[in-house]
């Protein structure tokens, strides 16, 4: 009731709203309507920030916002041009930068895709053990994270807070020590590639599976790809790391899919819609991570999966039990965590990913 989506919120900026209103019109001087005047615009805005953070879910308590306002993230967002020649000597500088061994460092970067041709910005979080003497030698296992859409790999950051977050849980101990990777997944926010090879288009599934992963391999202190990686995503990013997973069981040992749907959508945005499988039915169904598992024979080796869906959202928990139904036949203990009340939305991934970190940490 009292946090920055409560109904007190909205009360408070409408009386304070309508008292600068009343005073406005009531008032004879000039100099006192001017006052009243200003004084009713601070209501005003911030009554339609509060709109906006309840619409899109950015902060449900305060502790967040407060986080967020005083810029408790991690120590240096670098603007890396690539993972190549300036690498050495930005990480030498993080190691001697006190805030990168306790807050991490996170770096925007060109992520190549020699395979894929594509070349797109992403975000690597490095975590504060990256640059601890115990853990000089340590490769680390990797956590790949796919957004929304339309979404950018600032979203992680911006919406979700998950450097602070994964801090948290490693100090608490409830996570293991891991590096994010957030590649973007689309190209842009007018675009929807559903991290599919798309027929005579991009081939994104090539990039997010092979190239990013290789990439980061071979430049950073982190595991090779396999059974030390995993993938995770919310909604388009939710089908993304099942379909990725099911479809690279080599190269993912863990997956988890928060709100996310299990069969492709019949076309992407890119930005003209189209068809990614120009009418191929066996192409779809060999993206479809329902069709996958049912067709699967045991002992097929499988990903560990992790699976999340509000139960506000019905669509999005019709299609979270039918692969859970799925999953179940080869891993029973399957993970299903179901938010009470939870939208598709931030407020609800917001609260899925602590378990999720904790979850995957465990199996990578």
């Amino acid at each position: 009731m009292f946090g920055p989506q409560g109904f007190a919120v909205f009360a408070v900026l409408l009386v304070l709203f309508a008292a600068a209103l009343f005073w406005l019109v009531r008032v004879r001087h000039v100099a006192l309507k001017v006052v009243a005047g200003a004084l009713a615009f601070p209501p005003a805005m911030v009554f339609g920030i509060a709109l906006v953070n309840d619409f899109y879910g950015y902060y449900d308590n305060w502790d967040d916002a407060w986080r967020d306002l005083t810029n408790q993230a991690p120590a240096t967002v670098a603007r890396v041009p690539d993972l190549g020649a300036r690498l050495d000597q930005v990480l030498r500088r993080a190691v001697h930068e006190r805030q990168a061994r306790k807050n991490g460092f996170a770096m925007e970067t060109t992520l190549p895709g020699p395979q894929s041709r594509i070349s797109r910005q992403g975000v690597v979080y490095l975590p504060p053990q990256y640059f601890q003497k115990p853990y000089a030698t340590a490769r680390f296992p990797v956590v790949e994270l796919i957004h929304g859409s339309p979404g950018t790999p600032g979203d992680y950051e911006g919406r979700l807070k998950i450097s602070g977050m994964l801090r948290k849980l490693i100090s608490q101990h409830k996570a293991r020590p891991v590096v994010l990777v957030i590649p973007d997944a689309d190209g842009g926010l007018d675009r929807s590639t559903q991290c599919l090879n798309t027929v005579h288009g991009e081939q994104d599934e090539t990039y997010l599976a092979t190239d990013v992963p290789d990439d980061i391999a071979g430049r950073l202190r982190v595991q090779r790809p396999g059974p030390a990686w995993g993938i995770a995503g919310f909604s388009e990013g939710g089908f993304c790391a099942a379909n990725l997973a099911l479809r690279h069981p080599d190269r993912y040992g863990a997956a988890a899919a928060l709100s996310g749907y299990f069969e492709p959508l019949r076309t992407n945005r890119l930005p003209r819609v189209v068809d990614p499988f120009a009418g191929d039915r066996s192409l779809r169904a060999a993206n479809s991570p329902l069709k996958i598992l049912a067709r699967a024979v045991p002992p097929t080796p499988l990903p560990r999966f992790w699976v999340m869906s509000g139960n506000a959202a019905q669509s999005d928990m019709v299609q979270a039990r039918a692969f859970v139904d799925l999953v179940k036949q080869y891993q029973p203990q399957a993970p299903f965590l179901v938010i009470k009340g939870g939208q598709h939305n931030y407020v609800a991934w917001r609260a899925a990913f602590p378990r999720m970190f904790t979850w995957v940490t465990a199996q990578i």
